[in-house]
């Protein structure tokens, strides 16, 4: 789904419990990820103008055997079918990848990094095309005025 301006301000704890698959945690994860790309999207702009030379990229890492997953299964976050598609996950250090790709190969500023192989979740790193979920313009002004807002200060002009 889209980005969605509840989860980016204090909300006492009203976000959703921690069920399997579709509930609280999944949504929470969803849009931080999403949140991510968003966010760089709008510090490529920013950069952009003020004519600026350094890029910025994103990354994610796919699916890699971290502690995020071990403790998510733990507690009954994943369900059956999660448990069981951790069969296919890579190693924490594959998962470094594409984060890796993202800051040191040769990279235009809002590139996005993933693995290539397995529905995006292993394989060696590349850059993809962003779903225009990733691209909307209003969602990257929401986010950035939120960002702004909690850190309080502001970096355009």
């Amino acid at each position: 789904g889209a980005l969605d301006e509840k989860y980016f301000g204090k909300n006492s704890g009203t976000l959703g419990g921690n069920g399997t698959f579709g509930f609280g945690r999944w949504e929470r994860y969803h849009q931080t990820k999403l949140a991510n790309v968003v966010f760089t999207l709008g510090l490529r702009d920013l950069l952009s103008d003020m004519r600026s030379k350094v890029i910025a990229t994103v990354a994610a890492p796919g699916l890699a055997a971290t502690n995020l997953q071990t403790n998510t299964a733990g507690n009954g976050g994943m369900g059956w079918f999660g448990i069981q598609i951790m069969n296919f996950a890579q190693s924490a250090e594959d998962g470094t990848m594409p984060l890796l790709a993202a800051a040191f190969s040769p990279s235009k500023s809002g590139d996005f990094w993933e693995p290539c192989q397995f529905f995006h979740m292993a394989g060696p790193p590349k850059t993809f095309e962003l779903e225009a979920v990733c691209v909307d313009e209003n969602a990257r002004k929401m986010l950035w005025e939120k960002s702004e807002e909690a850190c309080g200060c502001t970096l355009r002009k």
